[in-house]
């Protein structure tokens, strides 16, 4: 009962300009009948007017002229009649009313998407520039390490190792998938994650979607490091160690993997289609490298080692080439 009414006083609220007019005119129309009937009578019946006229000079002086004149009933159309102008500006407010209500909620409305809008770019804005700064703030750092405290001549008890891999490791995780490209090739030119001589591990970094399309990346040390859905198109990967790297859903099409060590490596889902993987090592010392799911077509797989590998024979007969290759039976493919 109390929801009814609840509802019932929001629609009075809502519509209370037309319910106003809509009663002046009422009241109007009842004070016109009112008057009506007071001067002239109800109007249903029709009545002889009669009046009489002295003639007080002149030769008919003296006489009276008796006129009567018949006045008809009022009929339900002469009623109508009178309503009519009425009830046209009662609907014609009410319309206008109504559509001046709609006009605003659909301003209202733009107006609130249009903010809505505007505080998304704002926040996309702001939020870009703190992933910028905090990039930049990054290579200041390392750079400082380098130039001063020496990070390439470190050993791998040094604690200024320990600090550039925090370091890393926090900056990636606040970075988008162009910047944490930007940290892997910035670290690669300086020669931080090289396979020979790794001074910052990526062990467990947080890179997964990083925009790595075309990017060189070869010898570079990679163990380890959570690349899932990463875009390595194109990339030249040689020689780089990706053991036991989660490359699940990466994007390596046109990839060359040349001599990668790929062992252990998660790349299920990945897509593979025409990357080249000759020489790659898929050998897998502990679970199965996880091949389920990824694309191979026109992959070249050429002396790739995919002993204990877990790849179906579907897999293999979309590779465009296997000369060469250690199947996963332990087979060399002729």
């Amino acid at each position: 009962m109390g929801a009814r009414l609840r509802s019932w006083w929001q629609q009075i609220k809502q519509h209370r300009v037309a319910i106003l007019v809509g009663t002046v005119v009422l009241v109007v129309a009842i004070a016109l009948i009112i008057i009506e009937v007071w001067f002239y009578g109800t109007g249903f019946n029709g009545y002889t007017q009669v009046s009489t006229i002295h003639t007080i000079s002149g030769p008919t002086a003296g006489t009276v002229t008796r006129t009567e004149l018949y006045q008809p009933g009022k009929t339900l159309w002469d009623w109508m009649q009178l309503l009519f102008i009425p009830v046209v500006l009662a609907v014609a407010g009410f319309w206008f009313n109504h559509r001046e209500r709609k006009a605003a909620e659909l301003r209202s409305g733009n107006e609130r998407k249009a903010a809505e809008l505007r505080a998304k770019t704002e926040s996309d804005i702001a939020e870009d520039n703190q992933r910028e700064e905090a990039l930049k703030e990054y290579i200041d750092k390392i750079s400082e390490l380098l130039l001063h405290e020496k990070l390439r001549e470190s050993k791998p008890v040094d604690e200024v190792r320990t600090i550039a891999r925090v370091l890393t490791l926090t900056v990636v995780r606040r970075c988008d998938a162009e910047r944490k490209g930007s940290v892997l090739l910035f670290l690669h030119e300086a020669g931080l994650i090289d396979t020979l001589k790794g001074i910052i591990d990526l062990d467990g970094a947080f890179l997964w979607e990083a925009n790595l399309s075309s990017a060189t990346l070869s010898f570079a040390n990679l163990s380890k490091a959570n690349l899932s859905g990463a875009n390595l198109s194109k990339a030249f990967v040689w020689e780089a160690n990706l053991h036991f790297a989660n490359l699940s859903g990466a994007n390596l099409s046109k990839a060359f993997l040349n001599g990668a060590d790929l062992s252990a490596a998660n790349l299920s889902g990945a897509n593979l289609k025409g990357a080249s993987l000759s020489g790659a090592n898929l050998l897998s010392d502990l679970p199965d490298a996880e091949l389920s799911g990824a694309r191979l077509d026109g992959a070249r797989l050429d002396g790739a080692d995919l002993d204990g590998a877990e790849v179906t024979e579907e897999q293999l007969k979309k590779a465009k080439t296997l000369k060469g290759a250690t199947m996963p039976d332990g087979s060399i493919h002729p």
